[in-house]
């Protein structure tokens, strides 16, 4: 069983006025607080960092500030939940209790700007409101929490209302926290670096200090670190409890008392320093690890081929021995065996050292990679309100992290870099995050290709495996979002039998109500063999009903319906076949088997097609990028993808997968998938970009960027993702 790592917290406080340090003075606004006695289930091990600012002179604020700090803490440690509920709760309690304040009209109106950070075993949570600032020091660099100023600011006490800003990190060994004064914002990273980066609390405070030497500031600075503290300095009176060094009540009550002014150590020091052999030990790289496991390797195996030429060549008899021995030196192996192995032993040698110096290199790679993701992030922070810049910046950071992923899956170092890359890229696209979660998750050689919605109020999500030639129902909620069922139930798969017809491979799927000439509801499949096939779940019974000319289709990709017609997209042979109802069968018209168009529609590249339901208009998605809109009556193209650019689209489709027509009246809309750029677009049937999705799955990759086919459910919108062996639940947050 793995466990998370756990860090230790070692804090310091600055408090400068008018360039004077203020040693012999509490800093007002500051908490550092580990978990009091009491507390709520799963706060026991939590330590709170607050930073509080309020308008006016320090002196006249000091007893409120230290009131709403103490509500704070005591609104944090008692509520249950997770660790952002509760900062939401404490902060929403302490932007109450100021409202309350302001509008009581006794004293003169106050307005913040608060920090709370919460750290967790090695995770750190991050809730701010206000133009409030922090910094977090990383061993690349310095990240600025928030990037960059907010388009809205809500001050603490302003409003109901607040304009929370939440941030999630895994720390490091090393990293370094900076609560702050948001007048210290203007300081570039660069000027910070020595204080931040690669240092200790102790260093960190004297450039803190040289720094400021002029200006007023009040700053918390805490070191995240895995040592123990093994010397507690005797400040603050401490007592130890749980594990942790737990401040008194009283002073937990009260922490307005003044603060210590030598860095304190959040943990309970170990009995005994550690055996320094064993921490020499405990530093020993990747790369030596690599190394010698390579080289035991090495060595057990020279072992064993020792052993198998001694077993073949045991000493030669003595001269003069008995008759019987000669014998039997002349019945043991030829000498063949034995120089054969001796030619293979360079060959495994050689092998065996070019594994380790191929794992050195990937290690080596691995570091590069992670220093020149750093070097893109401050290149594009330097470069900033130039999107266009700043954008090529974390593209090329984006395909590092691409590239490191393959040589060592799940670092946490580049994922963070990843995340907070595409969080840049987003806000300069204009792009909305949402949130995906695995609904079911197949066999490892699964492929999922397509997922559809069973209409009604039954819910019941279906999908094809085109790996394993099967189609699946999922019995569901009526939202969709809750699997009624442990597994999916099979519904048709490749090879089987229905009626006189043998089923081939499943290319598309759909759900396709009844009608004036469908009878019931069901679950259409299309065969590549040129067949249709209805599942009914009313009966739970299937059939299958051949199409006209379906043996002569060359490639058919997609299928879709308007007015109880079948549409099927044979990218093959460059149309779009036109298939009629008579009742549960189908029939192809000789004067009207297709879709006419008054320019070649080259449809080759299609890869997805839809029909609006109202005025039976067509959206062609192309593989190469291309997307069309055609008016039925005209066959002509409405908007292209190049409308588009124009329209909001931030940068060109790279690589559609799939297309579908949601709504009807002034609520439909277009969702496209582009795979190529990992992203789900949404837009106006007149061709206006109305959204622009992300989203990612558990592993930190772009979801959309693996997504072969899409189901949309929407007020709330919800969107069902088929990509390679998993089907996915997105929402927005």
């Amino acid at each position: 069983m793995l466990y998370a790592m756990e860090l230790h917290a070692v804090t310091g406080q600055l408090f400068i006025q008018e360039g004077a340090p203020q040693d012999d003075t509490a800093v007002p606004g500051l908490l550092a607080q580990s978990a009091p006695a009491r507390v709520a289930h799963g706060r026991e091990r939590d330590f709170l960092f607050v930073h509080l600012t309020l308008t006016g002179p320090l002196d006249e604020t000091a007893e409120l500030t230290q009131t709403l700090l103490t509500h704070v803490s005591q609104q944090y440690y008692s509520a249950t939940g997770s660790v952002t509920a509760a900062l939401r709760r404490a902060l929403g309690a302490a932007n109450e209790k100021l409202l309350h304040h302001n509008l009581s009209g006794a004293d003169p109106a106050r307005e913040g700007a608060i920090t709370c950070a919460v750290l967790r075993s090695s995770e750190l949570f991050m809730v701010q409101a206000g133009e409030s600032l922090a910094l977090l020091g990383h061993n690349f660099g310095i990240e600025r929490l928030p990037a960059r100023r907010p388009e809205r600011v809500t001050p603490l006490g302003r409003s109901a209302g607040l304009d929370l800003r939440y941030f999630h990190h895994r720390l490091q060994p090393g990293d370094m926290l900076l609560l702050a004064d948001p007048r210290i914002a203007h300081l570039p990273a660069a000027a910070l670096t020595p204080a931040l980066v690669d240092t200790e609390v102790e260093l960190g405070l004297v450039e803190l200090k040289g720094l400021l030497a002029d200006d007023s500031a009040r700053l918390l600075l805490v070191e995240f670190t895995n040592d123990p503290p093994y010397n507690l300095p005797p400040v603050a009176r401490a007592s130890v409890s749980g594990g942790r060094i737990a401040l008194p009540r009283a002073q937990a009550a009260a922490p307005a008392a003044p603060p210590p002014r030598q860095p304190v150590r959040a943990q309970t020091p170990p009995p005994a320093a550690p055996d320094p052999a064993e921490l020499a030990a405990a530093v020993e790289t990747t790369a030596r690890r690599a190394a010698s496991g390579s080289a035991l390797g090495l060595a057990r195996l020279t072992g064993w081929l020792a052993d198998v030429l001694g077993r073949l060549r045991p000493p030669r008899a003595e001269a003069g021995a008995p008759a019987a021995e000669e014998e039997a030196a002349a019945a043991r192996p030829h000498w063949t065996i034995p120089a054969l192995i001796a030619i293979v032993i360079p060959i495994v040698v050689t092998l065996v050292v070019f594994s380790v110096y191929l794992r050195w290199g990937r290690v080596q790679r691995v570091a590069e990679i992670k220093q020149e993701m750093a070097y893109y992030l401050s290149q594009a922070d330097a470069l900033g309100d130039d999107t266009t810049a700043a954008r090529a910046q974390y593209v090329q950071l984006m395909a590092l992290a691409a590239e490191a992923e393959t040589l060592r899956p799940g670092d946490e170092g580049i994922n963070r870099m990843r995340r907070q890359a595409a969080a840049e890229l987003d806000r300069i696209d204009g792009v909305t995050r949402l949130t995906a979660r695995p609904l079911y998750v197949y066999d490892t050689a699964a492929n999922l290709t397509a997922v559809a919605l069973r209409d009604g109020f039954n819910g019941g999500i279906f999908t094809l495996d085109a790996q394993a030639g099967e189609v699946w129902l999922h019995e569901t909620d009526e939202a969709y979002t809750q699997l009624t069922g442990a597994t999916p139930e099979p519904l048709v798969a490749n090879g089987q039998a229905i009626g006189s017809h043998v089923v081939g491979e499943i290319v598309d799927i759909l759900w396709r109500p009844r009608g004036r000439q469908a009878s019931r509801d069901g679950l259409a499949m299309l065969d590549r063999r040129g067949a249709l096939l209805t599942y009914y779940p009313n009966f739970a019974d299937i059939r299958a009903v051949q199409l006209g000319f379906g043996s002569g289709w060359r490639r058919p990709v997609a299928i879709t319906t308007f007015v109880e017609r079948l549409y099927v997209l044979d990218a093959g042979a460059n149309l779009i076949w036109k298939y009629f109802p008579d009742q549960d069968n189908f029939i192809l018209d000789e004067d009207d088997q297709t879709i006419r168009f008054t320019a070649d529609p080259e449809l080759g590249q299609a890869v997805d097609i839809d029909i609006y339901s109202e005025d039976g208009s067509l959206i062609v998605a192309y593989g190469d990028g291309r997307l069309r809109y055609y008016d039925t009556r005209s066959s002509r193209v409405q908007w292209d993808e190049q409308s588009l650019l124009q329209n909001g689209l931030s940068t060109p489709l790279e690589g559609p997968t799939a297309v579908k027509l949601v709504g009807r009246g002034l609520n439909a809309s277009i969702f496209v998938c582009d795979a190529g750029s990992g992203r789900l677009i949404q837009i106006s049937r007149g061709g206006v970009v109305l959204a622009q999705y992300r989203a990612t799955d558990a592993n930190g990759q772009e979801l959309f960027a693996r997504a072969a086919d899409f189901a949309v459910a929407e007020t709330p919108l919800r969107i069902f993702v088929a990509a390679g062996d998993t089907l996915y639940l997105v929402t927005q947050q």
